[in-house]
């Protein structure tokens, strides 16, 4: 799989707009000091992306000034990426310059934290690019980073930065964003995901100092405009330096063809696998890394357990977040989850969803899943995933010893039977009340509510919930 990690779209009306959004946006401004630069839609990029046989992008506006220029560029970057599921992902782009200028919508909220946010609920698969320079923050100040750092950390989110070089020829976007102050930033954050773009400036070529590279750990570098920068030899030399699983190829599409840089990555030198991770490998990685948390605690009721969370899940930070997934109308129809406390935000009760996947242990039921890596589908699992995991799960279980072990579907039910208890032969499994036990864990098997298994209806699942919850009754007498 090929995956160019650094594309810019925008919306098609932008063509037209120079002299409006250059007044408006110091950003737009900088990079495009004249009308009719190169800018590109959705379409235009699909069609490239299609001549050239990549087959993602990461799509990205550019650190925008304008807080309501920033939100309609966002949006249009979402709708685009959810039209055209696994072949976009969108980055959205935020200021942490704008401070809490949002506080009179929401009072001790971080403005930039705010859009980041709704964005990361609409599906956004990080934060970038952010140009430090003409959005005036300074990148290595971690007061001014740390709201959105924070956010991005509990999200499992990587941020997308423009990286300029200290030396070197002038273009349009340089600054001073150079790599003593993104070390010093990625110092400051070390379990955030963050990647530099145009090969940080030149920071991997000192990840060779081991002080250097120990801060380094979470850090990526992107290709981005290589043959306007460097020779291909450089891809090879950071590759050496920081590691041949930290490099992705990025084109800076409407800016370079994607197989101009492609082109350039593979005159670099590098052997076939380190290339084949460049080229996608460590891009489908960095995009799937992290999982969902365990909601997971003693004196739980029902801990539901799903086979593996979904990459579209992942992305959300949320269980079941595929709104065709049916677990969420079938968990408020059915009753079990009870009344939760009303939403903060609207101090209103209302049928559950994926936002609430946190707030179902005060309802007495866990979430938590047999293998914890993300796949698109179930058959993207490894019996090495099982055989790491599945052994996990039965530990947490017997740790917190719910009075209910519920697993989503027979198939995710089977594999912990075979690699959490070894039992190699379960024998005719049905859905229901289970003799096995966990621990002092009683077992139920419900039908899967993914959107796949047609074979029972949003009815037939809220009667299989409902019996669940009969059970908790009766366990409780």
């Amino acid at each position: 799989m090929i995956i160019d990690a650094h594309c810019h779209i925008l919306p098609p009306s932008f063509a037209g707009r120079h002299q409006e959004l250059a007044a408006r946006d110091a950003t737009w401004a900088a990079l495009f000091p004249r009308a009719g630069g190169r800018v590109a839609d959705a379409e235009g990029l699909l069609c490239a992306m299609d001549e050239a046989g990549v087959d993602s992008a990461v799509v990205m506006g550019y650190g925008w000034t304008d807080a309501a220029l920033a939100a309609e560029v966002n949006d249009y970057l979402l709708d685009a990426a959810a039209a055209h599921p696994g072949r976009l992902t969108a980055l959205a782009s935020v200021n942490p310059a704008w401070g809490a200028a949002g506080a009179a919508v929401n009072p001790g909220r971080d403005a930039a934290v705010l859009e980041a946010e709704r964005c990361l609920r609409r599906g956004a698969g990080g934060i970038g690019e952010l140009h430090a320079d003409t959005q005036g923050f300074d990148i290595a100040d971690y007061d001014t980073m740390a709201p959105l750092m924070g956010l991005l950390r509990e999200w499992r989110r990587p941020l997308a930065l423009h990286a300029s070089e200290p030396v070197g020829h002038w273009y349009p976007g340089k600054g001073q964003t150079t790599p003593e102050r993104l070390l010093r930033f990625a110092a400051n954050f070390p379990d955030n995901l963050i990647v530099l773009a145009h090969l940080g400036g030149g920071l991997p070529f000192y990840a060779a100092m081991p002080e250097v590279g120990a801060a380094l750990g979470n850090v990526y570098y992107d290709t981005a405009a290589l043959p306007y920068l460097y020779r291909p030899q450089a891809v090879a030399a950071a590759a050496l330096t920081a590691g041949a699983g930290r490099i992705l190829f990025g084109s800076d599409y409407p800016l370079l063809s994607h197989r101009r840089v492609m082109g350039q990555i593979g005159a670099a030198g590098l052997d076939e696998d380190a290339e084949a991770a460049a080229l996608g490998g460590n891009a489908a990685a960095l995009l799937a890394m992290g999982t969902l948390p365990d909601y997971l605690r003693d004196g739980l009721d029902i801990v539901l357990i799903g086979l593996n969370p979904s990459a579209w899940s992942v992305r959300m930070g949320r269980y079941f977040a595929n709104p065709r997934n049916r677990f969420w109308p079938v968990l408020s129809a059915s009753g079990i989850a009870g009344q939760l406390a009303p939403d903060s935000d609207t101090g209103s009760h209302s049928d559950l969803g994926p936002e609430d996947d946190a707030r179902l242990p005060a309802a007495g039921i866990g979430l938590t899943d047999v293998v914890k890596r993300a796949t698109a589908q179930a058959s993207g699992l490894t019996a090495e995933d099982y055989r790491r995991d599945a052994p996990l799960l039965r530990a947490k279980l017997l740790r917190h010893s719910p009075a209910i072990a519920c697993f989503h579907g027979l198939t995710a039910y089977r594999a912990y039977l075979r690699y959490g208890e070894q039992v190699a032969r379960p024998g005719e499994l049905a859905l229901g009340r289970q003799e096995h036990t966990i621990g002092h864990s009683r077992v139920f098997v419900l039908p899967n509510p993914s959107p796949a298994n047609a074979r029972y209806s949003t009815g037939d699942l809220a009667e299989w919930y409902r019996q669940l919850g009969e059970w908790r009754r009766e366990l409780r007498r």
